[in-house]
């Protein structure tokens, strides 16, 4: 992922947040981790949303964090403190689902489709196109295979 695709996803990040009536306040150049073993963090307060998210993670670590942390803005995950079995895990499923479909919309991955359309969809196309790792790219085309978005 490029520095200037990480920027435009932080303004839909911010522009998301103030249509819902949230200030955002983020910060991506915290040091989290060597203290709380985190990339992460975010809390509300007064109408306030903060994101913390760990300085030393590489742009698209930082951009997938992102997402996360919006998603607990937004979102009642209800007891954080049950991390038990199958709970926790259906909690860190959906959660990476929903970053995979706010990164990677629906248009985006059929506006890829076509650009190699004599060609199956694969992995490499995703992280040609939008810089993406490996694993994130291949994750990405299942969930939307699962929706029957592509082949």
């Amino acid at each position: 992922m490029h520095n200037d695709q990480y920027d435009d996803l932080l303004i839909r990040v911010e522009d998301d947040l103030t249509e819902r009536h949230l200030n955002p306040v983020i910060i991506d150049n915290v040091d989290l981790y060597k203290n709380s073993s985190l990339e992460g963090v975010t809390f509300i307060k007064d109408g306030r949303v903060f994101i913390f998210i760990e300085r030393s993670l590489d742009t698209f670590n930082k951009a997938t964090t992102l997402v996360e942390e919006y998603f607990h803005a937004i979102s009642d995950f209800g007891d954080h403190l049950d991390y038990s079995g199958q709970t926790a895990q259906n909690d860190e499923i959906n959660a990476r689902e929903d970053v995979i479909g706010y990164m990677t919309s629906e248009q985006e991955i059929l506006r890829v489709a076509r650009r190699f359309d004599d060609q199956p969809f694969a992995a490499w196309m995703l992280a040609e196109y939008f810089g993406y790792p490996q694993d994130f790219a291949e994750e990405t085309i299942t969930y939307y295979q699962r929706k029957g978005i592509i082949k």
